[in-house]
């Protein structure tokens, strides 16, 4: 039995992720069926309950609620759509460059700091140790 959390009723997670069309769709249809406040209907609170079948609860959804569900949904799919687009080299990725810069950063630093390790004896050594990469004051 695939059960990850055993003090819950929710069996698998990807039960959340799994249904993401049907989701988006039970949203949208949710927040067609609101209707604004009248002279003849006030609802304190323009709420909708869905029974949730992944955690086999129902759920109180505010008109504000389902709105904010639908875009983060829009994002992630965004967000996945760009991360789905491959470059055709390594060269091109727009991490790789920020990679290679930092690389070039700590080589520079890194011969700077022998160059200076270089001359000095092993007490400038162990005080330029302590000044530059500890903060202590020698």
């Amino acid at each position: 039995m695939d059960k990850y959390n055993a003090n819950s009723k929710v069996s698998n997670y990807s039960d959340f992720c799994n249904n993401w069309d049907s989701e988006k769709e039970k949203l949208k249809k949710a927040k067609r069926s609101f209707t604004p406040n009248s002279d003849r209907q006030q609802f304190v609170r323009n709420s909708r309950t869905e029974y949730n079948p992944v955690t086999h609860k129902l759920t109180d959804y505010t008109e504000a609620e389902i709105d904010d569900m639908l875009n983060k949904m829009d994002e992630l799919e965004e967000s996945n759509e760009k991360k789905s687009e491959k470059s055709d080299s390594i060269e091109e990725c727009p991490s790789f460059s920020e990679f290679n810069k930092a690389i070039s950063d700590l080589k520079k630093v890194t011969k700077k700091i022998h160059k200076e390790l270089k001359k000095g004896t092993k007490s400038e050594i162990d005080d330029y140790i302590e000044k530059k990469i500890f903060g202590r004051d020698v």
